[in-house]
């Protein structure tokens, strides 16, 4: 079963191409990573995939679902870290990943939080300002995983 299927993919931005006709399968229990210079087109393909952007043409398909008619659906199931993730600098560790749980359907995810900060040693309690690159990068993984994608 083809987990992702791209077919003829565009984005143009005007008269700047983003990306031009791509088109990739990735199958089940692939293990699959975009590589490439700056300006190659991965991150607005994965942009295209979140339905962050829309397409000039072509298609893309996540699970099944088309990314765009689907996307709620699609979310549900996907976990995402960006390059240039954010966090709020007045918050705690626990306040940041409890606001970004509360985006999502379910039971109280604090138990869910605590594991997963557990298996990174990342201490809930310090603030976002005092946290190293790593320790950062550790909150927002645990954010992209707390609903259990």
């Amino acid at each position: 079963m083809n987990i992702i299927e791209i077919s003829h993919l565009s984005k143009y931005y005007g008269r700047s191409r983003g990306i031009d006709d791509v088109s990739l399968n990735v199958e089940q229990g692939d293990f699959f990573g975009f590589i490439g210079p700056n300006g190659a087109g991965k991150s607005t393909t994965i942009r295209i995939l979140l339905n962050l952007i829309f397409p000039t043409s072509g298609s893309a398909k996540i699970f099944g679902s088309d990314v765009v008619k689907d996307s709620k659906k699609i979310h549900s199931r996907l976990g995402y870290v960006p390059s240039d993730a954010n966090l709020y600098d007045k918050m705690k560790v626990r306040e940041f990943l409890k606001f970004g749980a509360d985006f999502y359907r379910g039971n109280n995810r604090e138990d869910r939080i605590r594991e997963l900060a557990g298996i990174l040693d990342l201490d809930l309690e310090r603030s976002i300002p005092e946290l190293s690159t790593g320790n950062k990068k550790k909150a927002n993984i645990i954010q992209a995983l707390v609903h259990q994608p």
